[in-house]
């Protein structure tokens, strides 16, 4: 084993090992990276509800897949709705700004 193994197998253990599903580079600045985080929620809760489908349906999906699967959906779209509630807060504020 090397050290490059070596550092890479105990930076295992001090980050996390999942990786954010963003794009590293946005597309356009803000508005990209706006979008990007839209379009993972929207896939999130996509999953979420295939999840459930299979479940009802009757495939062999465990239950606590479907649970996590679903509580993943709803705190990305908590997440998401912070962000809006922080956006027009944020626009409240540009528009009460007298020049």
């Amino acid at each position: 084993m090397n050290v490059a193994e070596i550092a890479g197998v105990q930076a295992g253990f001090l980050a996390p090992t999942w990786q954010s599903s963003l794009p590293q580079h946005p597309q356009a600045g803000f508005g990209g990276m706006l979008l990007a985080g839209v379009e993972q929620t929207d896939h999130t809760v996509t999953a979420a509800n295939g999840a459930v489908t299979d479940f009802a349906l009757g495939k062999d999906l465990p239950p606590h897949q479907v649970v996590i699967a679903l509580e993943e959906a709803r705190m990305s779209l908590q997440f998401a709705l912070q962000i809006r509630s922080r956006l027009v807060e944020g626009y409240q504020e540009l528009m009460r700004m007298q020049l």
